[in-house]
């Protein structure tokens, strides 16, 4: 199913975990970016601009939790996609993973998660912070028939 094991830096993940821990409670979701097409990351994106409820009926569909959470979920703007597909593209840099948080929950893929994962050519990174002192980090990798697999991770020094 693709690719087998994600190596990450310790520096970039500690800096990953500690800006997602400071804007706990809400959710983060981005984007790791490699300068090559599968290389490991080297920097993060994460986004802002959250306009979910222009999204919450599709979140409905899923089920009470997002009636229930109204923090649950996250959408960018169209502005912001733009403008980081741009930075993207000027810095020659690619896609290699997607990310977002958990705060109720642990990294684990909802069915949501894989219906929404944008593509198979990128993995996807969980970090669950429900308990915010040890934060859960695992990836997985989902196909385009929605099969999803995990995939091991290697940390440089």
């Amino acid at each position: 199913m693709g690719v087998k094991e994600v190596v990450l830096d310790r520096t970039l993940v500690r800096q990953f975990v500690n800006e997602v821990k400071a804007q706990f409670p809400k959710k983060a979701f981005g984007f790791f970016l490699s300068d090559t097409m599968s290389g490991p990351p080297t920097e993060y994106i994460i986004m802002q601009e959250d306009q979910r409820d222009n999204m919450m009926d599709k979140f409905y569909d899923y089920g009470n939790y997002y009636l229930d959470h109204k923090d649950a979920g996250f959408l960018t703007s169209p502005e912001e996609t733009l403008r980081v597909e741009k930075y993207i593209r000027t810095n020659h840099l690619f896609k290699v993973g997607v990310f977002h948080s958990h705060q109720r929950h642990p990294a684990i893929l909802a069915k949501v998660d894989v219906d929404l994962h944008p593509s198979p050519e990128v993995w996807h990174l969980l970090i669950s912070l429900r308990t915010l002192e040890y934060p859960q980090i695992r990836i997985f990798s989902v196909s385009s028939a929605k099969r999803v697999g995990e995939i091991d991770i290697q940390y440089t020094l």
